[in-house]
């Protein structure tokens, strides 16, 4: 599973480094193909290649008849997946198609979430992390009461 939280940069041809952590977990567990899409104009989602196959498959089970919204989710994310193979030195291309959608440059934080990472904005991440610490833990205690979630 992935983990762990990092400050990265996009280099000037769009290239992104993956950590050494992840890249572990990517060979050993994985391939090295990985899955890239949009998520929104805060970030992209990378997949395992193999994870990504499932993903796939629930986006498009979706019941979006009617479901203007949900549509336009499943073709942000499925229109805009592109698979990308780790280079010599553990980097992958990120495609310039992409790199415009997204309100970013340069700056970025890669964040493992189990399953898949994901690549934020460094402005964007801040933003969220500062949102998620000023949460009213009432809400939080409301919210979780209503779900099965041991923790």
């Amino acid at each position: 599973m992935f983990g762990g939280v990092h400050e990265l940069s996009i280099d000037s041809k769009g290239r992104l480094a993956i950590p050494a952590k992840f890249r572990e977990l990517l060979l050993r567990r994985y391939t090295p193909s990985v899955v890239v899409t949009l998520d929104s104009r805060s970030r992209m989602l990378i997949y395992p290649e193999s994870v990504w196959e499932g993903v796939a498959a629930q986006l498009l089970a979706l019941p979006v008849a009617g479901k203007p919204v949900l549509q336009r989710y499943q073709n942000l994310l499925l229109h805009n997946a592109d698979t990308l193979e780790l280079d010599g030195a553990g980097r992958i291309l990120l495609p310039a198609n992409l790199r415009k959608r997204v309100d970013f440059d340069k700056e970025v934080t890669l964040v493992g979430r189990a399953n898949r990472l994901e690549l934020w904005g460094r402005e964007h991440w801040e933003a969220e992390m500062e949102q998620a610490l000023d949460a009213d833990p009432e809400d939080l205690e409301m919210e979780l009461a209503q779900t099965d979630l041991q923790l």
